[in-house]
């Protein structure tokens, strides 16, 4: 395998070759961050502008990681005039889907800072666009915060060489040349040009002139699958015809097969429809069918239909939506015709229409082209087969005869289900598109087909030509269509759930069943009532805001998964909303928990619940998902206990918590917590979700019954008996009454005369 080093060789060195006569430009882009691939959503877009007359240009791609994980692989799609269209997931698309790109190139890279080349010869002009992801099969469930994220960055640029050697061809006129190796020439075709033709004459050799004819519309000639070649050294006739793009530029080369200089006159012809019906309305078909109906019939009988003319053009009038990507092509209808998608097309000549896809505002969506025959028509004597060629870019060719160089379409009258067709177009090309229609009749029995002349020279049928974010808006029952923005593009696709996956979220390949996606919604929300247990703990115990919090949480927690559930799912409320209270309440539950394990004094736990409760609350709005959200506020809750236990410890003179509680409390509930936070940390992935959460679930419900102590009881220590004055009457010797309280002053009075 030729290594990375002696690639980047060759491209210098092809650069290097040109130099004298070619100028040359860059363009770098920034980095991005790369994901893995789940949806369309997930990748990053980087747009190319490529001028007119690039000979060779390189596009580059450089990837890098962070230095502590290991390299990662990167795929990168590369396409010409919209956005990459590539098999997601190793997904099938959806039916009627048409996906082959002529201009779509791949690789794949590590993320090891080396350089990836996608080289190419004389590409065209205009928007190329890449695509890039990380090649990543993972289903693991990383806890934010508790894993060093493993990132990787792309960098791409483009350097490109120009030819300013390219003469200009005028129509019509004939150019001597000495040729010595190959000469460029280009010409510009207006709107009403139909044919074009490069005719050799006069080679100074009197044998077959030994030079090649390329012909390409819009680039400069290549050895794609686009180029018109012919080789005069094999071919009598050193002449080549071929289709030109309107309104554009065309170019031609002439190339020399001999070491020897050859001399030789060349002549382009072009042929244009100034003096046919190419610009008038469908209703101009009719008159000129009516003209050529019976010859171009028996000429059919004869041989396939081959059109010297220019066909009549099919108007469309563009209607812009305010739903991005969304618009649609009607025709030209008068105010009393309340069909606009009827038109009458002949079955002795074909019929063309054109639309365009503007670039960046139309390439996101998705469009769709409806042929059908008008159910309104019914002829009894034959049937009616309508034929329609969709291209890009270029003209259907007249001399193709009935082959189509783009996508067919073919609907009938031999059953209801034949008179439909469709075809849906992902991310078209931004550009011109050509839809060419031909009616036929014919009668058919057991041995063969016949054709015939139709009954009516207007055969009415339906054609409607539209795009829409999506397929028509929507991915079925099991996704949703959304709109996202990559690099200033936008573009729609589709989110796909209960394993559903592909374009229109229709490959079943992967999906889980409705009796597996109803066991998962039954078990992430019933095994919040093994919380029930707590709550009437809570109460016996006479921790009535405990009971408050766990009931809570228990409610919020189903809720919010029967929310969040894919296929059988209700919201109460907004899910934002149910998701903040479900971590919001889970967290409090643990301080809260804490805090009645510390056995506070009361106006000390009242002012700690207040300021858990508003610190969780901040923190689970500020990052909900995070690590820090359950780590500060579960810490703080431990260093409040373990200081009031080390404080009683302190005061009793005893050990606190006691062996008894240690034993059979406090280690069941820390192993229980432990393992439903191992499992839930350490063991999630997408496909054991609802398992593995339900089970975290369970054991945090469970270990608040070995966590929560028995309410605290206080003595009531017994009081002293209140003091109260007594008093006493003593008589003198006089015979005289006093009253004095009891007291060791009056003792005296007390004791017994002498």
């Amino acid at each position: 395998m030729i290594s990375t080093r002696i690639w980047i060789l060759i491209a210098i060195l092809f650069t290097l070759k040109h130099i004298n006569s070619e100028s040359l430009q860059t363009q770098i882009l920034e980095a991005r961050q790369l994901y893995p691939l789940r949806s369309y959503k997930d990748i990053q877009l980087f747009q190319y502008t490529v001028p007119p007359q690039v000979t060779f240009a390189s596009f580059q791609y450089k990837a890098n990681g962070s230095f502590h994980c290991p390299l990662k692989t990167i795929a990168v799609y590369l396409q010409y005039g919209s956005y990459p269209v590539m098999s997601l997931q190793n997904s099938s698309y959806p039916n009627f889907f048409v996906v082959q790109r002529m201009y779509l190139h791949d690789i794949t890279l590590l993320s090891d800072a080396k350089p990836v080349l996608i080289n190419i010869t004389n590409p065209l002009p205009g928007n190329w666009y890449a695509a890039a992801f990380l090649v990543e099969n993972t289903e693991r469930i990383s806890q934010k915060g508790l894993f060093v994220p493993c990132q990787s960055f792309l960098s791409t640029s483009l350097k490109m060489s120009m030819a300013d050697n390219i003469a200009n061809l005028l129509h019509n006129s004939e150019t001597s040349l000495q040729l010595f190796s190959a000469k460029t020439y280009r010409f510009f075709a207006p709107k009403i040009s139909w044919f074009s033709k490069i005719s050799i004459t006069n080679c100074s050799l009197v044998e077959k002139c030994p030079v090649i004819i390329r012909a390409r519309q819009l680039g400069l000639p290549s050895t794609s699958e686009d180029v018109k070649t012919v080789n005069c050294n094999e071919s009598d006739l050193c002449m080549l015809k071929f289709v030109p793009a309107v309104s554009d530029w065309n170019y031609i080369s002439i190339e020399n097969l001999n070491t020897d200089s050859v001399e030789l006159t060349f002549v382009l012809e072009t042929e244009d429809c100034r003096n046919t019906n190419s610009d008038s309305s469908f209703w101009s078909i009719e008159t000129f069918a009516q003209l050529s109906a019976m010859s171009a019939y028996l000429h059919r009988l004869e041989s396939p239909v081959n059109d010297s003319f220019c066909w009549p053009e099919i108007p469309l009038m563009r209607i812009s939506f305010s739903t991005n990507l969304a618009f649609e092509y009607n025709l030209f209808s008068e105010e009393e015709d309340i069909y606009p998608f009827i038109l009458n097309i002949s079955d002795s000549v074909y019929s063309l229409s054109s639309f365009q896809v503007l670039p960046t505002v139309d390439i996101g969506g998705t469009l769709s082209i409806d042929l059908a025959v008008s159910p309104f028509m019914n002829f009894s004597l034959s049937n009616v087969s309508v034929s329609g060629c969709l291209s890009y870019g270029i003209r259907p060719d007249p001399e193709g005869n009935e082959l189509c160089d783009g996508k067919s379409m073919t609907v009938n009258t031999s059953s209801w289900e034949q008179r439909f067709s469709t075809v849906f177009i992902p991310f078209p090309e931004a550009g011109i598109w050509y839809y060419r229609l031909k009616a036929e009749c014919y009668t058919a029995s057991l041995s063969n087909i016949s054709y015939v002349p139709c009954e009516s020279s207007k055969i009415p049928i339906y054609l409607r030509i539209r795009s829409a974010p999506c397929i028509l808006g929507n991915c079925g029952k099991y996704g949703t269509c959304y709109q996202y923005v990559s690099g200033g593009l936008i573009f729609s696709t589709c989110t796909c759930i209960a394993g559903y996956k592909g374009w229109g979220c229709t490959d079943n390949s992967t999906a889980r069943s409705d009796a597996q996606l109803l066991t998962d919604v039954l078990l992430l929300t019933l095994s919040n009532m093994l919380f029930i247990p707590a709550v009437i703990l809570s109460i016996y115990r006479k921790y009535y805001t405990e009971a408050f919090i766990y009931f809570a949480t228990m409610i919020s927690s189903a809720v919010y998964h029967a929310c969040d559930s894919e296929v059988y799912s209700y919201c109460l409320i907004r899910i934002t909303v149910l998701q903040f209270c479900d971590f919001y309440l889970a967290v409090l539950s643990v301080w809260v928990t804490l805090i009645a394990m510390a056995q506070l004094p009361h106006t000390v736990q009242s002012f700690v619940h207040m300021v858990g409760a508003v610190g969780v609350a901040l923190g689970v709005e500020y990052d909900r998902t995070g690590l820090l959200v359950f780590v500060l506020p579960t810490g703080s809750g431990l260093l409040i206990l373990f200081t009031s236990w080390v404080m009683r410890c302190y005061k009793t003179k005893e050990c606190h918590p006691t062996r008894k509680t240690w034993l059979f409390r406090l280690v069941p509930g820390i192993c229980l917590a432990l393992v439903g936070l191992v499992i839930y940390l350490f063991f999630e992935t997408k496909d054991n979700y609802a398992y593995v959460h339900s089970a975290w679930h369970a054991t945090i419900a469970l270990s608040v019954l070995f966590f929560l102590p028995n309410k605290l009881k206080i003595k009531k220590s017994t009081p002293e008996p209140t003091s109260s004055c007594s008093y006493i009457r003593v008589a003198d010797v006089n015979g005289t009454e006093t009253t004095h309280p009891v007291g060791t002053a009056y003792s005296h009075l007390l004791a017994p005369t002498p």
